[in-house]
């Protein structure tokens, strides 16, 4: 009796062992087959950012009115410190002055950006892998716009940018005979935008932060306003021989990082 019992124990440990080698066995191939063909989720070097903000003008009409902007970015960034963005903003622009024009006015733009991003806490904190992040801006932009400056006590439109006698003037340039057809909508000016933004990353994908923006235009005619004169700066006249109106935004913004698939290597 005690032989057959000795003789079950050894049968019972002999199955136990060779099935723990086997399912040991079925485990270390499927870690194999695992570590070589299956796929682990990264962050992507693409984000998009959205923003939303108020803008401000400086100009002969700068006293200030603030309207809201709004802007949408896809980034791609090419190491810790560096990235490329672009970026497509519309927004509002707006302003008054009373002691010699007795007028306001009203610009709706769009414009489209190209950006460069540094990463300052990242080039200058080594090691830094923190939530909070300081970056600067600069870049190069196209501004589509449309002003129209009003009598301040009766509304009447005084001087504007656009009309059915407007022509596209040389771009960038300061002056120049108009060309191509009448009647354009929109005013196409060169932009050079430079600002900072300070950002935290709330979580891995989604970061938080504050931006700035200030822009230089290649054009007088933002406030629908050409110099310390009444007429009209539509595209039918020269440029002016000042162009140095300016504009900024300071806005809210959440970016989100995109997840890519990135493949293990095969050992």
């Amino acid at each position: 009796m005690i032989r057959k019992f000795l003789q079950l124990i050894v049968f019972i440990a002999i199955s136990f062992t060779a099935n723990a080698q086997y399912k040991n066995s079925w485990k270390e191939a499927y870690e194999k087959y695992k570590s070589g063909h299956s796929r682990q989720k990264t962050i992507s070097r693409y984000a998009l950012t959205v923003r939303g903000g108020l803008t401000q003008f400086y100009g002969e009409l700068g006293q200030q009115d603030m309207p809201a902007m709004y802007s949408i970015e896809v980034n791609r960034a090419f190491n810790k410190t560096l990235s490329l963005s672009m970026q497509y903003s519309m927004g509002k622009l707006g302003g008054q002055d009373v002691s010699f024009f007795n007028s306001y006015f009203i610009n709706e733009y769009n414009a489209i950006e190209l950006l460069a991003k540094w990463n300052l806490t990242k080039q200058f904190v080594s090691g830094y892998d923190g939530e909070f992040n300081i970056n600067l801006y600069t870049g190069i932009g196209l501004m589509m716009f449309s002003a129209n400056a009003f009598d301040i006590k009766t509304n009447n439109l005084l001087r504007f940018t656009n009309s059915k006698t407007s022509a596209r003037n040389p771009l960038f340039l300061r002056w120049g005979k108009p060309h191509g057809k009448w009647g354009i909508k929109k005013t196409n000016e060169r932009i050079i935008p430079i600002g900072t933004s300070f950002d935290y990353k709330l979580f891995e994908k989604l970061i938080f932060g504050f931006d700035y923006h200030f822009y230089f235009v290649r054009s007088d005619k933002v406030d629908a306003t050409s110099g310390m004169r009444f007429i009209n700066p539509e595209e039918a006249d020269s440029y002016s021989k000042t162009p140095n109106d300016k504009f900024s935004f300071l806005a809210l913004s959440v970016t989100y990082k995109f997840s890519s698939n990135a493949k293990r290597r095969r050992r």
